[in-house]
């Protein structure tokens, strides 16, 4: 029941009220006698809920089968885990003695619940989509908290809200309708201490979300122009096929920038679009030709000429740049003040040993590359496999494009009248990426020169420009999910999301995570965004997520502390660790 009502409060039904009863069965089962069964069946329950909310995985390729059912055989656990620490709790605190009796089981629960959140936003790469405060994105009073402590605070007080229904529940309807006894002066308190910590937590949380929706944000001028196709892509992509979807969007560039009532400053391409068969080359240090490049037989080629090739795939890449540019704006005396062009492309890099990153590229207003991103959240599976680069039969198994090299910072492109933080694919679905970006960005200014004569909120960006290739999961409710990850991204950076997406979801979210207009799935089209600049920093951009990290240890010590009294013979009657 529980993973029935989970999966009813998000996409596709999205009865997002119905999350603040949907662990209330997990409760339920956290107080059932030892002997009694449940591991298995919350397992196949929640393997169940994960294969429906992320079967659109399965769709991007044969070989993704696999990996969906790992993934969701994978997160399934959780809920085990979370119900079996629980109940070792209760059983610590059922003699009423010592600290734990006085501290309430919402919190308790809260604690790691959320705790387990946190690991599972970090193990095996990690993976925020679908935590339970996703089934409030569309409630914005009830996400404003977001900016205080990211979804983990807004998990947090749904978690507390549960514990509150199922105490009143069980110590009033059941002991005194059901079985028509008066509840115990114990049970009494502890339904109480619940009620009372839930309320409390859910009044401040609307009282906080009513105050921050009346913040005012000053209007944006700057237009950005958000490309959203549908344009069918496979992992095996020819040349041919590559530079036709890149025509696609240049044919839609030019159309958006003739249909649009107001000046466009930038024209946003979805991930991977703008390569069209052309990657964005550069050199570094210690230059070396790679080995594929050399002719067996043949004297090596000298850098020097790797150099003088990559130079010129650099002057080819922006004169076609150019070429899209120049098409835009008809007039040719405004051909001085073109719109920029912000780009999913391929980056190759060549120094002591050639990397190729996916990323987003700048071309500024005059056709000069300004700037380049490379994605430093790869997707497990769909992007690297761990030792996929070290073993040739693994290699020889997956399909090309798998083994990519990984970016390690954040990145700002500072448009004219508008600063941007370019994020890529799922890194919106990874909270702690984008966090962890702005917080990067402000700290390393402040390093560099002291922020002199600037504010917390002049060092960092004034909005996040994702760019996603979605189209592999045709149009099923990952897409959903996926949008939902970026309005309390929004919220959590207190910055608006403009998302570029291929198969969707193209969307502008303001920074109180409301979804200003949104491309329906499956259709091709532009939004013309002009985001506002809001001037808040966020406790959550501040501190990241350290809170929640305290939360994560502590959940992660009561599981390993729960194993290890199992392996010691010191269980009480169950047959595996609760």
């Amino acid at each position: 029941m529980a993973a029935g009502v989970l999966w009813a409060s998000g996409p596709p039904l999205a009865i997002g009220p119905l999350v603040f009863v949907a662990i209330v069965p997990l409760l339920a089962i956290a107080e059932t006698p030892d002997a009694t069964p449940w591991k298995r069946s919350v397992y196949l329950a929640f393997l169940g809920y994960w294969l429906l909310s992320l079967q659109g995985l399965r769709h991007a390729h044969p070989l993704m089968f696999l990996p969906w059912l790992a993934l969701s055989a994978y997160l399934a656990i959780y809920p085990v885990l979370f119900i079996g620490l629980i109940r070792k709790w209760k059983r610590g605190a059922s003699n009423r003695e010592g600290w734990r009796s006085n501290i309430p089981i919402s919190l308790v629960a809260a604690v790691y619940w959320v705790g387990l959140e946190w690991i599972r936003n970090y193990l095996f790469t990690g993976i925020s989509v679908l935590m339970l405060g996703h089934a409030l994105a569309d409630m914005p009073m009830l996400i404003q908290i977001a900016d205080l402590g990211g979804t983990y605070a807004v998990s947090f007080v749904i978690v507390t809200v549960n514990v509150a229904m199922y105490e009143a529940a069980k110590r009033w309807i059941v002991q005194t309708i059901l079985q028509r006894g008066a509840p115990t002066g114990e049970a009494r308190r502890d339904a109480w201490g619940s009620i009372v910590v839930a309320a409390t937590l859910l009044l401040a949380t609307c009282v906080y979300g009513l105050s921050a929706l009346q913040h005012e944000v000053q209007p944006g001028e700057v237009t950005v122009a958000l490309l959203g196709r549908n344009e069918p892509t496979i992992y095996e992509q020819d040349i041919e096929r590559e530079q036709a979807i890149f025509s696609e969007y240049a044919t839609a560039s030019v159309d958006a920038v003739a249909n649009s009532q107001t000046t466009i400053d930038a024209v946003v391409w979805p991930e991977s679009m703008f390569s069209g068969g052309m990657p964005w080359m550069t050199t570094g240090p210690n230059l070396v030709v790679p080995d594929f490049m050399q002719t067996p037989g043949m004297p090596p080629l000298p850098p020097e000429q790797l150099e003088f090739a990559v130079q010129n795939s650099q002057q080819q890449f922006r004169e076609r740049a150019v070429i899209i540019q120049k098409a835009m704006v008809s007039d040719e005396a405004l051909q001085s003040t073109m719109p920029a062009i912000i780009g999913g492309c391929g980056l190759v890099r060549y120094a002591e040993k050639p990397s190729q990153f996916s990323g987003v590229i700048w071309v500024d207003a005059s056709g000069e590359v300004a700037g380049t991103y490379a994605k430093n959240h790869l997707v497990l599976f769909g992007e690297t496999i761990p030792l996929v680069k070290s073993l040739p039969w693994i290699k020889d198994m997956v399909p090309p494009g798998l083994g990519l090299d990984r970016g390690d910072t954040g990145e700002r492109f500072d448009l004219p009248g508008l600063s941007l933080l370019p994020n890529l694919c799922i890194e919106t679905a990874v909270e702690r990426v984008p966090i962890r970006h702005m917080h990067q960005l402000m700290s390393d200014q402040v390093r560099a020169d002291g922020a002199v004569n600037k504010s917390a909120a002049d060092l960092l960006p004034d909005a996040i420009v994702t760019l996603t290739n979605d189209v592999w999961f045709r149009q099923s409710a990952v897409v959903d999910h996926h949008l939902r990850c970026a309005q309390l991204v929004a919220v959590g950076c207190r910055r608006p999301i403009l998302s570029a997406a291929n198969g969707g979801p193209t969307a502008w979210v303001d920074s109180f995570g409301r979804v200003v207009e949104r491309l329906p799935k499956g259709e091709d089209g532009v939004i013309y965004a002009q985001p506002d600049v809001d001037s808040r920093v966020s406790v959550y951009v501040r501190w990241q997520d350290w809170p929640a990290t305290i939360l994560g240890l502590i959940a992660g010590w009561g599981w390993i502390a729960m194993w290890w009294m199992w392996w010691r013979g010191r269980g009480h009657h169950d047959s595996a660790p609760e």
